[in-house]
C-alpha cells in the first residue's frame, strides 16, 4: 500500500485534499464550538431560563405532580422536585446525584408573573457548569421547594444518540463517494502524464518514430507536443548522421579496393604487407560502420533462416581458436533457431577476436572459455577470458561506436571500436540480449553473455 501510495501521483494529490479538508473540519468545528459556547452563555441560555420559567408557572406552586408529568411528555425533558433538599418526586422515577453536579447561577431573584394565587413568582435560576457535566440541568428555586429540568432525558438522549449515529454513516458514505469521485477526477487530469511516461519509455528505447499525438492547449498537451516536437528534431538529426557516414563509407570503398589491389602488384616488402594490413583494416572498418548503420535504421531487414548455433560456434572457433572446444550443457535440446546466419557470424567472430587481443594472461597466453546452455526458453552463449579485464566505469561506454578504454588510441592496445558495437547491434536486431561484466579488482578476465530467443 505505501509502495502504491509513493508511486502514484493521484493518490498522493488525494491524500493531501483529505488532509487538508481534515485539518479544515477540526479547524471550523472548534472555531464553531468556540462561537456556540459564547453564544450559548450569552444568548441562549437567558432565553431558554425565562421559557423555563414560564413552564414553570404551568407546573404550579406547590409543584403538582401531575403536571409535571403532562410537561415532560410533551417537552422530552425529565423534572425532579426536591423540597427543603428532600426528595419528593421524578418523572423518571429516579434521583439526581446532586453531590456531583455543580451550578452557576444565570441571573438574580426577578418576579415574572402571578399564580392562579395572584402572588409574585419569586424565582432563582442556575445551570450546571458545562465544563463539569455533560447534562444540561437547569435548576429553579422556588420558595422551599427546588425543582430540576433535565434538558437531555435519557430518551433525548437515546435518540439524539441514534440520530447522530445515523448522520455520521450518511456523512462516512458522502465522504468516501467524494473521495471516490475526486479520485476519478484527479486521474482524468493526469491521464496525459502517463501518456507521456509511456511515450517516452518508448522513444529512449531507439523508438523515435512514436509520436504522442495529444491536441488541445492544456499544459500537459503542450510539454506532450514539445516532446514530440523535440524527437522529430532527433530523429531529423540522427537520420543526416547515418546518411552521412552511409555516403561516405560507400564513397571511401571504391578508392581501398583500388588501394588494395596497387598494393598487391607492388614489390614484397615489409612496408607493402604494413601497407596491406592498413588497408584491410580499413576496409573492415567501412563494413562495419555500413552495416552497424544499417542495422540502426528504420529499415534494416535480417535475412532469417533455421540456423544450428552449436555448429556456427563451433566453425568461427576453430578459425581463431583451434586448440578451445565449445562447452555445450547436457539439458541442450534445441536443434535450431530463426536467425540471420551471416550476421551472426560476424557478432560472433567480433566478440572471439575482441577476446584474442585483450584476453590475455600474465603468461601471455590466451585462455578461453565458451559454453552454450538453454535457460528460460532462449538460447545463453557466455564467452569468457581471462585477461586484464574491464574497469567498471568504462563498461556502460564499451559497446558505443568507436570508444575505446585507451584515451592513446594506440593500434598495439585496441582496434578501431566497432567490433562490440556491431555485436550488440546484431544481437538486439535479435531481440536478444548482450551483457558485459567485469570486476578485475575481484578476479581478472571478462564475461560477454549473449542471451538470443529461440523463437
Amino acid at each position: 500500500m505505501f509502495k502504491a501510495l509513493s508511486s502514484s501521483l493521484s493518490l498522493r494529490l488525494l491524500c493531501i485534499f483529505l488532509l487538508t479538508a481534515i485539518l479544515l473540519v477540526g479547524f471550523f468545528i472548534i472555531a464553531f464550538s468556540q462561537g456556540m459556547s459564547g453564544q450559548w452563555r450569552r444568548t441562549i441560555q437567558p432565553h431558554l431560563v425565562q421559557y423555563v420559567e414560564y413552564v414553570q408557572q404551568d407546573l404550579g406552586s406547590p409543584p403538582n405532580h401531575d403536571r409535571a408529568n403532562a410537561l415532560s411528555k410533551r417537552l422530552r425533558v425529565d423534572i425532579y422536585i426536591y423540597q427543603s433538599d428532600e426528595f419528593v418526586y421524578s418523572t423518571n422515577g429516579q434521583t439526581l446525584p446532586l453531590d456531583s453536579l455543580v451550578f452557576r447561577s444565570v441571573n438574580r431573584r426577578f418576579p415574572i408573573g402571578k399564580t392562579s394565587f395572584d402572588s409574585p413568582l419569586e424565582l432563582k435560576a442556575a445551570f450546571t457548569d458545562h465544563d463539569s457535566s455533560e447534562n444540561r440541568i437547569l435548576r429553579i428555586e422556588q420558595g422551599d421547594h427546588v425543582v430540576y429540568y433535565d434538558l437531555q432525558s435519557q430518551h433525548n438522549a437515546s435518540r439524539q444518540q441514534n440520530r447522530f449515529g445515523n448522520e455520521l454513516a450518511v456523512a462516512l458514505l458522502g465522504l468516501a463517494v467524494v473521495l471516490f469521485l475526486s479520485y476519478l477526477a484527479i486521474r482524468h487530469q493526469l491521464r496525459p502524464i502517463w501518456q507521456i511516461q509511456k511515450s517516452v519509455g518508448r522513444m529512449s528505447n531507439a523508438e523515435l518514430d512514436h509520436r504522442i499525438n495529444r491536441k488541445g492547449s492544456s499544459d500537459l498537451d503542450v510539454l506532450a507536443q514539445s516532446i514530440d516536437g523535440m524527437a522529430e528534431r532527433l530523429q531529423a538529426l540522427l537520420d543526416a548522421k547515418r546518411a552521412l557516414l552511409m555516403a561516405l563509407s560507400h564513397e571511401l570503398r571504391s578508392p581501398v579496393t583500388r588501394a588494395r589491389i596497387t598494393t598487391e602488384l607492388l614489390p614484397e616488402s615489409k612496408n607493402r604487407d604494413r601497407l596491406a594490413d592498413d588497408l584491410q583494416n580499413m576496409e573492415r572498418m567501412i563494413h562495419d560502420i555500413m552495416e552497424s548503420e544499417q542495422l540502426q535504421s528504420n529499415h534494416a531487414v535480417l535475412n532469417k533462416d533455421s540456423v544450428d548455433l552449436k555448429d556456427l560456434l563451433s566453425d568461427e572457433l576453430k578459425r581463431i581458436f583451434p586448440t578451445v572446444d565449445l562447452s555445450v550443457s547436457p539439458a541442450y535440446q534445441i536443434q535450431t533457431i530463426e536467425a540471420d546466419a551471416a550476421r551472426l557470424r560476424i557478432a560472433f567472430r567480433n566478440l572471439l577476436l575482441n577476446a584474442q587481443q585483450h584476453g590475455a594472461s600474465d603468461d601471455s597466453t590466451v585462455k578461453l572459455n565458451i559454453s552454450l546452455s538453454e535457460n528460460d526458453g532462449s538460447v545463453e552463449v557466455v564467452i569468457r577470458d581471462h585477461g586484464k579485464g574491464i574497469n567498471p566505469e568504462h563498461i556502460k561506454l564499451i559497446t558505443d561506436p568507436f570508444y575505446r578504454p585507451d584515451s592513446s588510441r594506440s593500434r598495439e592496445t585496441g582496434g578501431f571500436g566497432m567490433g562490440l558495437t556491431l555485436a550488440r547491434l546484431i544481437v538486439e536486431a535479435h531481440s536478444g540480449l548482450m551483457e558485459i561484466q567485469s570486476s578485475p579488482s575481484i578476479s581478472p578476465g571478462t564475461q560477454i553473455t549473449i542471451r538470443l530467443p529461440v523463437a
